[in-house]
């Protein structure tokens, strides 16, 4: 199984500055005792992989104390999400103007609603305070980050797996594109 390996960089850290993400190479999955959480979609009674998994390599060590450390690759479910549960692992971009350019973060994501409101004669609340978004490293003393909320945030994918960079085995796009023609040729 082949999933989609991003060029961009994704920090486990702050966001560094934007950088262009293509796809170039393809990650094969291991296929020992790595497919739980990958290999939970059902079809028609068959079990099979979830669609819209991507991957990308991590740098830095804000996340080491949940076993991810630079250097190593993140599998995680890409999409556009409408909601994302408190407490989840997220690939968190800083999207900017231009198509194709922006910062990937991996954090913790914490939403803390707001305790203070006021009501109306008839009990609605009004004047809320937006929720605070943080974002949670796990590497000792570094302290969680509120986002900016005039800032434009896109989650673009929930953590599910991450490998060591010698489990980590990359296939150009074009050889994996090959290897498919001759397959479909043989059949």
């Amino acid at each position: 199984m082949y999933v989609p390996y991003h060029t961009g960089i994704v920090v486990a850290g702050r966001f560094l500055s934007p950088s262009i993400d293509r796809v170039e190479q393809y990650l094969r999955l291991p296929e020992k005792d790595f497919l739980l959480g990958i290999r939970d979609h059902y079809e028609n009674g068959r079990r099979t992989h979830r669609s819209n998994l991507a991957a990308a390599k991590v740098r830095g060590d804000s996340m080491v104390d949940w076993g991810i450390r630079d250097g190593f690759s993140i599998v995680f479910n890409q999409g556009d999400f409408d909601y994302v549960e408190n407490g989840r692992i997220v690939v968190i971009e800083k999207v900017t103007d231009e198509e194709g350019l922006g910062a990937w973060s991996l954090k913790r994501l914490r939403i803390d609603q707001p305790r203070l409101s006021d009501l109306d004669e008839f009990d609605v609340e009004i004047d809320s305070d937006e929720p605070e978004v943080r974002l949670r490293s796990h590497s000792g003393p570094i302290e969680p980050w509120q986002l900016d909320p005039t800032g434009q945030y896109k989650i673009r994918g929930v953590l599910l797996r991450w490998l060591p960079p010698e489990a980590v085995h990359l296939v150009e796009s074009e050889a994996l594109q090959g290897a498919v023609e001759e397959e479909d040729a043989r059949e």
